[in-house]
């Protein structure tokens, strides 16, 4: 139908049940007979374990179980996997240290679940958890990951010999260092993207639940990720047939990454429902989240930029040190290594390129994925390092950018670390944004802050992106006895809006109202495979998957149609929703067919079910430019953002309504790590902001409205949609646009960089110290 095609605003068909309050989360499952579980964490960052006594805590009332590493070991139950794609650049294997579901003998990181409490209620449990006495003897801790280099530095893993997790390069050092060397001007800057948490609105949570009828576990979580996560757990940790596993994620609120890895406490809550024979809840908490979820970001850098005397960009050299936590998560390590270098140079054409970093134990929370996953911290390095360029070199940071972005006339591009761009052209999007933003006008507005006793900046983030998450997706399409159809995806929405874009591409595509399509997503049971979310994979592979599966179903309902229709299905055509005679106005909607046989002909309903699989050929390379102008008060410190403008190159919009959303969801995350986010530990390893009250998330009152346009002139063909990922790109633009801005604004007052978050505190530091 025409409302639902290509680039309609549908709105979105699941914000009823959000703003109503009528969503379904995993703390609004009640299930018969539930237990509640809480978990016991070490309150040290490094320290072994010397004995547990749980004993007056099991004599407690409605107290089930109480469940110890050594009760893991004993049923076999295997440490925790990963799938990351993390390499050494020298081909030795990356070591993976055993990291048991509930801490083994020593703790390495502050909030490591070292015990479990199964009671009748949650206030039994937590009043069970604090009469368990565990003795650690403490031991000298690392959580920066320069200082965990150091010769003195403690080795968390003996066995591996040093804290090196992963070492990694991309790009000619040698050739890189060359040009850079005899360059006519080279420029040298340390930047620190600093650790933050993705505080999710809905806090992690499962329910374990294992039927002994049949043997199957059901496990209902917040995940993003219900087959990995599942095939994770019953492979590597239970050894049991996946099959035997179902899991299910309902609505999620919020992921951003910290979702998408398989957690320890999910394992455990698993032996502990077939333990106790009864499902077992456990809702975690805002102060466990900031200590047990993932964290994400933390690197330290060193670039270099080498510039030609008219301002060419010669050579881009990246010295970099990612903190990867104690243990190696689902994909870890390879953030700070391989997912940073894949779009290390930017949006720009560049003759040499060299990149180096090494992931570092740590004892600190594991880091995984957020929003961007490496990308955002490549774009950083070489966005700030350009402004720094510019103010150093006395160039005009606009005009350098323009001089070296890449155009469609470069396309496609092999960037000098291996990078496969198939589309794009920076440069325009750079003109598109800088026009939206009225650049030329900022000399005037700059004028009227100085009156006003105010300093003005404007800062641009021009950034490449990557596209990545599983290879392949599956959907499944069925017709259920009502004629309405059910829809499958393999992939999974945590509020990106799944549910109304493929539904909106499915009904576009059938001639359906959007009405008639029944989404479902996050079970096992669902389809065969998923990919989950990650990747900004959603419509490339999800959408692709269900136009696959469309295809299947069309040619179905061919051989139906041609029966209503009284035809030979060679005379029939499917053309704008619904089947026709070839040659004759005889025409039957897919509705009216559909339906026809669930009155009629229900037992045929069965034989249509439609099922694809897509697989990726190669990522696309979403790109865009974001402008962001500010006013500083240099006597507060305070940043006020005036105007924000955005223009993103996704390839093909399907929606734009959901396109602008993400866009804005992943700037405004993009900007309170820019300004405000810090996860921060003292030299003990205690985390000294485990709490809202400690980590300030970005407020309304914090930003400005957006001004978001859409390149619309480069398709990629790497999928049938021509579309490329939207969910990350909001945080690559934003960090460097934010900091760039207001560097710009104080760059009078000698104010040459400042690090991450520009709090009003750390900008007037910085204004004091240039005074000085």
């Amino acid at each position: 139908m025409e409302q639902y095609g290509i680039g309609q605003p549908v709105l979105r068909r699941e914000d009823q049940r959000f703003l109503t309050g009528s969503g379904r989360y995993v703390d609004d499952i009640a299930t018969d007979s539930c237990t509640h579980a809480v978990f016991v964490r070490s309150p040290h960052a490094h320290a072994d374990i010397l004995a547990i006594d749980a004993q007056a805590a099991l004599a407690m009332p409605g107290v089930l179980a109480i469940i110890v590493a050594a009760d893991l070991l004993e049923s076999n139950v295997q440490p925790m996997p990963t799938r990351t794609a993390a390499k050494n650049s020298n081909g030795a294997p990356v070591p993976v240290p055993p990291w048991m579901a509930l801490a083994h003998q020593r703790v390495r990181f502050t909030g490591e679940a070292v015990a479990m409490v199964v009671a009748e209620s949650r206030a039994m449990a937590c009043d069970a958890a604090e009469q368990i006495e565990i003795d650690y003897k403490t031991l000298p801790s690392v959580t920066d990951a320069a200082a965990a280099l150091a010769p003195d530095a403690p080795i968390l893993w003996p066995d591996i010999g040093s804290n090196i997790c992963v070492d990694f390069t991309a790009g000619d050092r040698e050739a890189t260092h060359r040009a850079l060397a005899s360059a006519d001007h080279q420029v040298t800057l340390e930047m620190h993207n600093q650790r933050v948490v993705a505080a999710p609105l809905e806090p992690r949570g499962a329910i374990a639940d294992w039927h002994a009828k049949d043997g199957r576990h059901l496990l209902t979580c917040t995940t993003q990720n219900v087959h990995a996560n599942r095939n994770q757990i019953a492979n590597d940790m239970l050894g049991i047939d996946p099959a035997d596993l179902r899991l299910t994620a309902p609505d999620v609120g919020g992921g951003f990454g910290a979702k998408n890895p398989m957690y320890p406490e999910y394992t455990v809550m698993l032996h502990a429902s077939r333990q106790t024979g009864r499902p077992v809840k456990w809702i975690s908490d805002r102060g466990e989240s900031f200590l047990s979820d993932c964290h994400g970001r933390d690197q330290r850098s060193v670039v270099r930029l080498g510039l030609s005397s008219d301002g060419r960009f010669i050579a881009f050299d990246v010295e970099s040190i990612g903190n990867t936590g104690p243990y190696v998560m689902s994909v870890g390590p390879f953030t700070s290594t391989g997912g940073s270098a894949r779009t290390q140079g930017g949006a720009y054409r560049f003759d040499h390129i060299h990149f180096h970093s090494r992931a570092m134990f740590t004892n600190t929370t594991p880091t995984d994925p957020y929003r961007g996953a490496g990308r955002p911290e490549a774009t950083m390095q070489i966005e700030r390092v350009i402004d720094y360029a510019a103010a150093e070199l006395g160039f005009d940071p606009l005009e350098l950018r323009r001089i070296n972005a890449l155009t469609d006339n470069d396309m496609p591009y092999t960037s000098k670390v291996g990078t496969e761009i198939d589309s794009g052209n920076c440069r325009a999007t750079l003109a598109q944004a800088t026009a939206i933003a009225d650049w030329n006008g900022f000399t005037a507005r700059g004028a009227d802050s100085a009156e006003r006793g105010l300093h003005r900046g404007i800062g641009i983030g021009l950034y490449l992106e990557c596209g990545g998450g599983a290879p392949k997706e599956h959907a499944r399409i069925q017709v259920l006895d009502d004629g309405r159809i059910h829809l499958a995806v393999g992939s999974q929405s945590t509020g990106m809006g799944h549910e109304t874009v493929f539904s909106q591409l499915l009904a576009n595509r059938l001639g359906l109202p959007i009405e008639s399509i029944v989404y479902i997503q996050g079970d096992t049971d669902a389809t065969p495979i998923g990919g989950g979310h990650g990747g900004s994979r959603g419509l490339e592979m999800g959408g692709a998957s269900v136009l696959d599966a469309a295809d299947v179903f069309i040619a179905k309902l061919k051989l139906q149609a041609a029966e209503q229709l009284e035809t030979a299905i060679a005379d029939i055509e499917f053309k704008d929703g619904g089947y026709v005679v070839v040659g004759t106005d005889k025409r039957l909607a897919t509705q009216e067919l559909l339906t026809t046989l669930s009155t009629q002909r229900a037992q045929v309903l069965p034989e249509l079910a439609s099922d694809a699989q897509h697989e990726r050929n190669a990522v696309t390379y979403p790109n865009g430019c974001h402008i962001c102008e500010v006013e500083v008060d240099a006597d507060t410190g305070i940043i006020n953002i005036l105007r924000y403008s955005i223009v993103d190159d996704f390839g093909v919009i399907v929606n734009p309504l959901t396109a602008a959303g993400q866009v804005m969801g992943g700037t405004v995350q993009g900007l309170g790590q820019a300004m405000l986010e810090q996860i921060v530990y003292d030299d003990s390893g205690q985390l000294i902001t485990g709490s809202l009250m400690d980590y300030c998330l970005p407020r309304a009152d914090d930003l400005s409205g957006f001004d978001i346009e859409f390149y619309a002139d480069a398709p990629t063909e790497r999928n049938p949609l021509g579309v490329k990922g939207s969910g990350e790109a909001g945080c690559c633009g934003a960090l460097p646009a934010l900091v760039n801005a207001v560097c710009n604004a104080l760059q009078p007052l000698g104010v040459k960089h400042i690090e991450m978050p520009l709090t009003p505190l750390n900008v007037w530091q910085a204004i004091q110290a240039a005074r000085d």
